[in-house]
């Protein structure tokens, strides 16, 4: 059974997590969720659990479950798949910064990784985010663009994360090589 690291960041479009990982299982994956302190505030632990059947990783509870859990989790991995990538989870990997058990895992990793942004649309189309993403591509990093649409805070533009059929389909094009 492949291994999909699924990182999920503190984007409100968190809790499409949950269908992606329900999906990941359904396709015969075996799903590892790395979840962001913020991204426990919105979205439970408990339910990504319940849909993967595997534990959660989180900074709080490294320690409670294996030492070194950004080394375990990055073992005979076959993707990690960022979903929802906010633009501090795109921060931290486009330059190298190690901090919580998403970026030291991501740092680390041996298999291919994608990315699915989320966020305000200005903040997706600012100078910042844009060079990290133009970094993380050139290191051979994968990304499914954001929709265009209204936001949770009202604003409309480019910044919703990609549906999440399109982005389970991605992925497995991905982990299957095609």
């Amino acid at each position: 059974m492949k291994k999909v690291i699924l990182a999920v960041g503190s984007s409100i479009s968190a809790y499409k997590s949950c269908d992606l990982a329900r999906l990941f299982v359904k396709g015969g994956y075996n799903v590892f969720v790395a979840m962001t302190e913020n991204a426990t505030k919105l979205v439970s632990p408990l339910t990504l659990e319940a849909l993967t059947g595997n534990p959660i990783y989180r900074d709080s509870t490294l320690w409670e479950k294996h030492e070194m859990g950004h080394i375990f989790l990055k073992d005979k991995a076959s993707l990690f798949l960022a979903a929802p990538a906010t633009a501090n989870m795109i921060g931290k990997f486009g330059n190298g910064i190690a901090d919580d058990l998403v970026s030291t895992t991501f740092l680390a990793l041996e298999c291919p990784a994608m990315i699915a942004p989320a966020m305000n649309p200005n903040m997706y189309k600012s100078p910042g985010v844009q060079m990290n993403i133009e970094r993380l591509k050139g290191w051979g990093v994968k990304f499914i663009e954001p929709e265009t649409g209204l936001v949770a805070c009202g604003d409309e533009g480019k910044g919703r994360l990609a549906d999440i059929n399109t982005i389970y389909e991605a992925a497995v094009n991905v982990i299957e090589g095609k």
